[in-house]
């Protein structure tokens, strides 16, 4: 009886805080929304070591489900991106390629095209730079805003029931490779109630949950044998977000050189040519070749790696290295993969979610930005692995929203230095234990 009236708490408190969150917290004002966070945190973490009950699973599942529809209405109070959906949304109803000029060239060629304003531009965070959403994400804001050209609430709204319906999708997904991969149940709240997926993906309408979703139904479709289906679902993923274009070695090795990757490989390609076929242009390669440099070169948040050689760097030389640091990490990241990949012996597809779990984590290590919301996809991979440094992370990349304290827009070094340090220890003892023959040859490298 004592530990149902702990579930009810547990379950109000968890509604209670993600409302606060939700719709009350603001993105300059830190102390309450880390306080805040941190209890709805410590919810989440009682609840996943106290479930082991189905009658208590299937609960807290539903409890998951209403806690992504209460934030159905909400006005994103953590991230403006949406605004830019909108905007680019508006521009392809005009017939416009978005990715041709940045919104900062409308606001000096007047008038604005159909459906877009001064009001909708002094929302954007981004007006000088290109846009660099690919074309699954471009088809979502051109629909949602074709259903509603003269009201901006209302297209939000109807971008958070499309990533709502991809979170359904999401779960279900999850469920099911649980069940192949004969993973206890219960995992499944790793994901489905976490604050961060909860709050970032619904709440602040960020596309991750796209390419989280494409990434499971890939894995899902090849385990089930189904490999043209399975490549299909990952150009899907890349269109949503390219990143998970750092997967394609593994893929490479499972289908073999060239036998089935000659076959399967331009169909991703293929399909991957049709979706980006409407933007195409010298304009558009121009334009998204700009934002790219922009990412590795300029753009600095939250990093781990860079932020320490950075420091080094200056202490020695005095000057800042991005520009050189931020390619050289990229570089190294495609390294450290195709490295993992050629290193493979178990080739079988069970094995993928851990494989790309370490890739993906390898790339956030050394990226020079990292928005709290990157940590969505090594969170729903890590439920089909023994591994959960990412629950860790996601609950410590909070610390990164002190960037925007009091409006001023500085990093905080020593809250930043907190996350890294104690995510790198938990890291290391967590695969220490699991897989200990990996750490001891990063530790003593082979001598052959």
């Amino acid at each position: 009886m004592a530990k149902t009236g702990l579930h009810f708490l547990l379950s109000a408190m968890m509604i209670g805080l993600l409302y606060i969150l939700g719709y009350h917290c603001q993105q300059e004002i830190f102390w309450p929304l880390l306080g805040t966070y941190t209890a709805f945190f410590g919810a989440y973490a009682l609840v996943l070591k106290m479930t082991n009950h189905p009658g208590w699973l299937q609960w807290y599942l539903f409890l998951g489900i209403g806690l992504r529809a209460m934030l159905l209405f909400s006005l994103p109070n953590l991230s403006d991106d949406v605004y830019r959906y909108i905007w680019d949304g508006k521009l392809w109803l005009n017939g416009i390629n978005p990715f041709v000029h940045t919104p900062n060239y409308y606001l000096h060629h007047s008038p604005f095209p159909s459906g877009l304003s001064e009001g909708l531009y002094f929302k954007l965070n981004s007006p000088y730079y290109h846009t660099i959403y690919p074309p699954v994400a471009q088809g979502m804001f051109t629909v949602c805003c074709s259903l509603f050209p003269n009201d901006l609430y209302a297209t939000v709204i109807s971008m958070k029931a499309v990533l709502l319906l991809v979170e359904l999708g999401s779960l279900r997904l999850i469920y099911l490779l649980l069940r192949r991969f004969n993973l206890p149940a219960q995992h499944i709240l790793v994901y489905a109630l976490n604050p961060l997926i909860i709050l970032e993906l619904i709440g602040n309408v960020h596309l991750e949950g796209l390419m989280v979703f494409f990434v499971l139904l890939a894995i899902y479709l090849l385990i089930k044998g189904h490999n043209s289906w399975g490549a299909l679902a990952m150009a899907g993923s890349i269109a949503s977000k390219l990143l998970p274009l750092m997967f394609l070695p593994f893929f490479i090795r499972r289908w073999g050189w060239p036998k089935q990757s000659l076959l399967y490989f331009p169909l991703i390609g293929g399909v991957l040519m049709l979706l980006f076929l409407p933007m195409l242009s010298l304009d558009f390669l121009r334009g998204f070749g700009s934002s790219l440099d922009l990412y590795f070169q300029k753009f600095e948040f939250n990093a781990g790696l860079y932020y320490l050689l950075r420091w080094v760097f200056q202490v020695l030389t005095g000057f800042n290295f991005i520009i050189i640091l931020g390619p050289a990490l990229g570089l190294l990241t495609i390294y450290a993969i195709y490295r993992m990949a050629k290193a493979e012996k178990d080739l079988s597809w069970e094995k993928l979610p851990l494989m790309m779990l370490f890739a993906f984590s390898c790339y956030l290590f050394s990226a020079t930005i990292i928005h709290p919301w990157y940590i969505a996809l090594p969170l729903a991979l890590c439920v089909l692995t023994p591994l959960r440094f990412p629950v860790l992370w996601s609950g410590l990349v909070v610390l990164s929203y002190s960037h925007y304290n009091d409006g001023l827009f500085e990093e905080n070094y020593a809250l930043i230095a907190i996350e890294y340090i104690l995510l790198v220890i938990f890291m290391l003892v967590e695969i220490n234990q699991q897989f200990p023959r990996v750490l001891e040859k990063l530790i003593r490298p082979s001598q052959k």
